[in-house]
């Protein structure tokens, strides 16, 4: 009975004493019968370019004529690993392997990239006890060997660094050196068999996001020189192959931080996709220095995150390089025929009017007001062209000094008042009471009789006509006591001395004491009154007067408790609700 015989047996559950070990990779049943151990166990490959992540490449040039080299070198564990099935004890077919890469590359006309790996695996050995396991003599790793080449080309078809997307195409060759310089290797290349060309075709997408973000992407083909069965459910042929990264680009590209994932999956007719077998799954974390002068350095470190042949449980990478610098080359940026080196504003065009054009500057209006900034007092203030000192570019919006600006003053050049529009307040009498708060405005009076001779009651004030006594009513009632007359008389001969105030609004108040409808209709009943009062005995025309009623809702004295306190509740009020051409807001 053949071993595969014995791997389907204890698939189905069938239990046999004299069943031999049966080994997996990575943990799936396999018969470790070997067929051929000369394939390429280490899945890392380093990054083309110094400016790639370490095992995702982006979709950049490099610059024409632009040569670099890189030396990596990387040291993974227990990249191929044996698991009994029935024990679950593992055994680490290939423990250690230590792999030096010596990389170049080169630039050609900016949108083309050459380069080329020459690889060596310094040392790849198995783990303790590896040999004792049954069959697997044909497995074990035989020492260090030269690796296979690889050289191919990148193609940048859309984009650079500093657009949101990058699109290129990349080409790689493989040679199977590995066997071609020690048909004995194992595990350092493809088979000493022909074809000896292996191609690796991939698709590099990068985005960009902003100066700090890159994402590159990449997808690819690998074929191999030669399909080889490893084991009975190892079979390591064509391949697709994946990658993606996060790079964190700092200090103008100075410095990378990095994080990325890679791997591969079989892509042949004789193994399933995706199996575990032949499915590696690596997450990278690194960081690398890039200065100016063109030096490189980098450190990463990885883990196995998917089963498959080649993912170790851990890799440790090192590498050191030298990229020629970018030249400099002095241009014209803003296109004002002044070189950047001598431009002191590189970015803006000079405006050559015939002051201090050399400098590269443009000497410009920034203000728009026809002041140049080199003359200009204020060159981000617009002068306001006004007659008044606009020679000096600083706009002047208080010419006369009143406190109103000149936008809202209707006279700009003479001091007023806000209570005029900025305007001087008329004094037709003259008595110093400016007539807008003369209740007398024809008839020269005193200051303190609000401009008239004879002593009053009633100013005109903000928004309403103050008075200086209260309204009396008889108790409960909308009947006017006759001590208000003069008041009511003052209030009359104030309108009728001020034509301009165009309506003043009459407001009955009360106090709380009774039903809220009660005294909603006395306070309107006391209101009509004095508008009676005003048109019938006053003189006033009855469209200068409304009357309205506002009841308790409206108190001076919020819960009020005493008499004198309900007595302030209880009032009459004169609003100015329209001046000639303005409405006063209440």
């Amino acid at each position: 009975m053949k071993r595969s015989d014995y791997l389907e047996m204890f698939n189905r559950g069938g239990v046999a004493t004299w069943l031999a070990v049966v080994l997996s990779v990575l943990g799936i049943t396999s018969s470790v019968s070997a067929q051929s151990t000369q394939i390429d166990l280490n899945q890392f490959r380093p990054g083309e370019l110094a400016t790639d992540g370490f095992a995702t490449s982006t979709a950049d040039g490099q610059g024409h004529k632009r040569f670099g080299f890189m030396i990596y070198m990387d040291y993974n564990d227990d990249a191929l690993v044996f698991e009994d099935v029935r024990t679950g004890n593992t055994s680490a077919v290939v423990h250690s392997h230590l792999t030096g890469h010596l990389a170049w590359n080169l630039g050609l006309a900016d949108h083309l990239v050459l380069f080329m790996d020459v690889p060596y695996h310094f040392n790849i050995e198995s783990g303790t006890g590896a040999a004792d396991v049954p069959g697997a003599t044909d497995l074990l790793p035989n020492g260090g060997n030269f690796g296979d080449v690889y050289f191919g080309a990148r193609g940048n078809i859309v984009g650079t660094r500093f657009d949101v997307f990058q699109l290129a195409l990349q080409a790689t060759m493989t040679i199977n050196t590995a066997s071609l310089t020690n048909d004995q290797q194992r595990y350092a290349g493809q088979v000493d068999e022909k074809p000896y060309l292996g191609g690796w075709f991939e698709l590099l997408m990068t985005f960009n996001a902003g100066d700090v973000v890159r994402i590159p992407l990449q997808v690819g083909y690998k074929l191999g020189t030669q399909g080889q069965q490893v084991t009975d459910n190892l079979f390591v042929g064509n391949e697709f192959t994946y990658g993606a990264g996060l790079l964190l680009m700092l200090g103008q590209d100075h410095f990378m931080i990095s994080a990325e994932a890679f791997g591969r999956t079989a892509a042949n007719s004789t193994v399933s996709w995706w199996t575990r077998e032949v499915t590696p799954v690596e997450v990278l974390g690194g960081f690398k220095w890039l200065p100016k002068f063109g030096f490189n350095l980098g450190v990463a470190g990885s883990a196995g995150v998917a089963s498959g042949y080649g993912a170790p449980d851990w890799r440790v990478i090192g590498m050191i390089g030298y990229t020629m610098p970018a030249e400099e080359v002095i241009g014209d940026s803003d296109g004002d025929g002044i070189l950047d080196d001598v431009d002191q504003c590189p970015n803006e065009a000079e405006d050559f009017d015939g002051f201090e054009d050399e400098d590269g500057c443009p000497d410009l209006d920034n203000d728009g007001d026809g002041v140049l900034d080199v003359n200009d007092g204020c060159p981000n203030d617009p002068e306001d062209i006004d007659g008044f000192e606009d020679e000096d570019g600083c706009p002047d919006p208080d010419n006369d000094g009143d406190g109103i600006l000149d936008v809202d003053d209707q006279c700009p050049n003479e001091p007023g008042t806000p209570e005029n529009n900025g305007c001087p307040d008329p004094d037709r009498d003259g008595d110093g009471v400016p007539d807008r708060v003369d209740n007398c405005p024809d008839e020269p009076g005193t200051i303190e009789n609000q401009g008239c001779q004879a002593a009053q009651l009633v100013r005109i004030g903000d928004g309403r006509l103050e008075i200086l006594e209260k309204v009396y009513f008889k108790t409960g009632s909308a009947r006017l006591q006759k001590r208000s007359w003069a008041l009511l008389d003052n209030v009359a001969q104030v309108m009728l001395a001020h034509p301009e105030i165009k309506l003043v609004r009459v407001e009955g108040h009360s106090d709380s004491t009774g039903s809220l409808n009660y005294n909603m209709r006395l306070s309107k009943q006391r209101a009509n009154t004095v508008v009676r009062y005003l048109v019938g005995r006053g003189g006033v025309a009855q469209e200068r007067l409304m009357a309205e009623g506002f009841g308790p809702t409206q108190p001076l004295v919020p819960d009020a408790k005493t008499k004198e306190e309900l007595a302030q509740n209880r009032r009459v009020e004169f609003h100015i609700v329209e001046m000639e051409e303005e409405e006063v807001e209440q």
